[in-house]
C-alpha cells in the first residue's frame, strides 16, 4: 500500500515543527554575544529571503513570479503575520515569563480553526475540539508554568499582545491557504513571505550591536547558518507545502511538535531537566497529534 497524500502532509508539517524545535538552541547563541529579539528577527527574514532567492534564481527562476493582484496573500503572510506576530511575541517575553509566553503563543491552533471554518468552511469535528484541548494542556505542562512558586502577575496588555501572538501565528496558515488555492508553490510563498518580513523587520535591527559579531564564526555566522535553512526556510517551506494536504487545523495541531522538540533540545544539549510536568505535556501534545 502506497503512501497517502495525507501521509505526506503530516510528515512535511512534523518535518516543520521539528524545525521550528531547534530555533531556540540558535537564537540563545546569538541573544547569548548581545543581539536582541527584533535583531534576530531582522537577520532571520532577510537572509532566509536572499538565500531562498538565490536558489531558485539559479534552480526553478519561473517560481519567483507572482501576479501582482494576488501579492497581497504574500504580503498578509509577511508583514501581517510574520512581523506582527514577532513584535507581540517578543514583547510578551519581556514583560512575562517565557512558559506564558508560548501558552499564549500556542492558542494559534483555536484560532486557526476558528477561522478556517468561517474563511475556507472547515467543519467543527468533536475530535479536533478534543485535540485542541489536549494540546492546549500540554503546552501549559511543557512550559513550567505550573511548577514556579511565584505568582506570575500578567497585565492586560500584555495578556492581549500575548493572545496576539497567537492569533498572528495563526494567521500564516489562512494567507498560506489563500495563495495555494492561486495556484502558487510552497517555495514561491515562502520566499515573498521572507521578502515582506524583511521588509518590516529589518529597518528595527540594531545594526551597531550587528557590526562586532561579523568576525565571529562561532557567536554569529555558525548560529545563523543553522537559523537559516534549519529553523526557517526548510520548515516554512515544509509547513505551506503540507498545508495543500490538509487542513489548516489539522496542520497547526500537529505543528506543536515544535514545543516538544525545543524541549528535547534544552535537555539535550543545554542539559535542561527533564520534569513529570514536562514528560506529559509533551505525551498530550503527541496524543493530539495522533487524534
Amino acid at each position: 500500500m502506497g503512501i497517502s497524500s495525507r501521509h505526506i502532509g503530516i510528515g512535511e508539517v512534523l518535518i516543520a515543527g521539528i524545525g521550528w524545535g531547534f530555533m531556540g538552541a540558535f537564537v540563545r547563541t546569538l541573544h547569548a554575544n548581545g543581539l536582541q529579539p527584533l535583531t534576530i528577527a531582522a537577520l532571520r527574514s532577510g537572509f532566509s529571503a536572499i538565500v531562498l532567492l538565490t536558489a531558485l534564481a539559479l534552480c526553478r527562476p519561473q517560481l519567483l513570479k507572482v501576479r501582482l493582484k494576488d501579492l497581497w496573500c504574500m504580503a498578509g503572510s509577511g508583514l501581517v503575520s510574520l512581523l506582527m506576530f514577532n513584535l507581540c511575541y517578543f514583547t510578551t517575553l519581556q514583560h512575562t515569563s517565557i512558559g506564558i509566553a508560548v501558552i499564549l503563543l500556542y492558542t494559534s491552533p483555536i484560532f486557526v480553526t476558528l477561522m478556517s471554518h468561517f474563511c475556507f468552511g472547515e467543519a467543527f469535528r468533536r475530535r479536533t475540539f478534543i485535540a485542541l484541548a489536549l494540546v492546549t494542556a500540554g503546552c501549559v505542562l511543557v512550559s513550567g508554568v505550573i511548577q514556579q512558586e511565584d505568582s506570575i502577575r500578567l497585565p492586560f496588555p500584555v495578556f492581549l499582545l500575548g493572545l496576539g501572538s497567537g492569533f498572528f501565528y495563526a494567521l500564516y496558515s489562512i494567507f498560506g491557504r489563500c495563495a495555494q488555492q492561486r495556484g502558487y508553490s510552497s517555495a514561491t510563498i515562502s520566499l515573498w513571505t521572507f521578502l515582506f518580513a524583511a521588509m518590516g523587520t529589518l529597518p528595527l535591527a540594531d545594526y551597531a550591536a550587528i557590526r562586532p559579531l561579523l568576525g565571529s564564526a562561532s557567536g554569529f555566522w555558525l548560529p545563523l547558518a543553522g537559523l537559516v535553512p534549519i529553523s526557517t526556510i526548510l520548515p516554512y517551506v515544509a509547513y505551506t507545502a503540507g498545508l495543500k494536504r490538509l487542513t489548516p487545523s489539522t496542520a497547526a495541531i500537529i505543528a506543536t511538535s515544535e514545543p516538544v522538540t525545543a524541549t528535547l533540545v534544552g535537555i539535550l544539549l543545554f542539559h535542561e531537566t527533564l520534569t513529570w510536568s514536562s514528560l506529559t505535556g509533551m505525551i498530550l501534545i503527541l496524543a493530539a497529534m495522533f487524534l
